[in-house]
């Protein structure tokens, strides 16, 4: 190969080793390009802290000059993301995985994003630049279960021993945080529909990704009696939780997430449920299978008939899935806080895994 292909060839790889594998956003994120800041401006990892708060900043600066500032190694500054101010184009320059430098004293637990703004060049805030932000900021919030409120994100001139102005007085902040309260309202209040349909095999139902803190439904309730399950949740905790992702199922989900060797942000996405999935088949119940309903004949009801007599609901295993069985699974989900249906779905069957373990 010709030494000039050569040294394309090799720049290319480079470029794309440069990328760490924790900067590449989840599916929901807006679309964002990736820039490296210079290594010298940021440190890797965050020293096991928790991400809890998201800092707006301005550039003062044009948005090119900021890109090309944070690439140099005597900079010695960088945050995670910069916005243009023109179409709002967002450029990531720091892993989230990592620790920026933009914040002194916060960066640890700190997302820094900066904003283009030039008066001095007729730059202002845009529409644009609003609304880009406002969704990226939605995405993070979703990720690790941040309250999308003033008290966690908060202008750089806000943080205790600043001594920076930034994002300013003509930052808007009542339209700002009004974008990301939009947002972030259809995230909390996310439900089954909302998120996909439930996986289930032998080995149990899994919920479908793509839910976190504040969400609400059967699949937040599904979640929540697989973890118990797995040992994650006790029984009293899923009861109290009422299908509702508080701050226990957020802990829950964390610690589990850990455990299984995935980003440990407290947001239900595809990495969990994947690791969800093997858990559960790593630690079979010998629970029927979900889907059954009035009905139906089969050896998997003859199978939930055995479970409901072991457990007290009723006397008779017969195969046959009438009007005694029927009653007898209403019993159960009464008593473990689920609709009763009367049906023998992916709910009723996490609740029976736990109670024959």
């Amino acid at each position: 190969m010709r030494p000039l292909l050569v040294a394309i060839v090799s720049a290319g790889l480079f470029l794309a080793a440069a990328r760490p594998a924790a900067a590449a956003p989840p599916p929901w994120y807006p679309p964002l390009r990736w820039l490296p800041a210079a290594s010298a401006n940021y440190t890797p990892g965050r020293a096991g802290a928790a991400i809890g708060t998201i800092v707006i900043h301005a550039t003062e600066g044009r948005y090119a000059g900021t890109l090309s500032w944070f690439r140099d190694p005597r900079a010695g500054l960088s945050a995670h993301y910069v916005i243009r101010a023109s179409d709002g184009e967002i450029t990531q320059m720091v892993a989230e995985a990592d620790t920026a430098f933009e914040a002194r004293g916060f960066n640890r637990g700190a997302i820094g994003i900066e904003h283009e703004f030039d008066p001095n060049h007729g730059i202002s805030y845009t529409d644009a630049e609003y609304r880009s932000s406002a969704a990226l900021v939605c995405a993070i919030t979703k990720r690790y279960g941040i309250p999308a409120d003033r008290a966690h994100i908060r202008g750089h001139s806000e943080l205790p021993g600043a001594d920076h102005s930034d994002p300013g007085p003509t930052w808007n902040w009542s339209y700002y945080i009004g974008l990301v309260r939009g947002c972030a309202g259809s995230v909390a209040t996310a439900t089954a529909t909302d998120v996909g349909e439930t996986m289930c095999d032998g080995a149990g139902c899994v919920p479908a990704p793509g839910f976190g803190a504040g969400a609400i439904g059967t699949e937040v309730a599904l979640l929540q009696w697989d973890l118990a399950y797995l040992g994650w949740m006790t029984r009293s905790g899923v009861l109290l939780g009422d299908g509702h992702f508080g701050t226990r199922t957020l802990a829950s989900v964390r610690s589990f997430q850990a455990a299984n060797g995935v980003p440990a942000t407290g947001f239900y996405g595809p990495l969990t449920a994947t690791a969800l999935g093997r858990s559960l088949a790593r630690t079979p119940s010998g629970a029927a299978d979900a889907g059954l309903a009035f009905g139906v004949s089969s050896a998997e009801v003859m199978r939930l008939q055995r479970d409901l007599r072991e457990l007290g609901y009723m006397d008779m295993v017969t195969g046959y899935f009438g009007p005694a069985t029927r009653d007898a699974v209403r019993r159960f989900q009464l008593d473990h806080g689920i609709d009763p249906t009367g049906d023998y779905g992916p709910l009723t069957r996490a609740a029976m895994a736990l109670d024959r373990r």
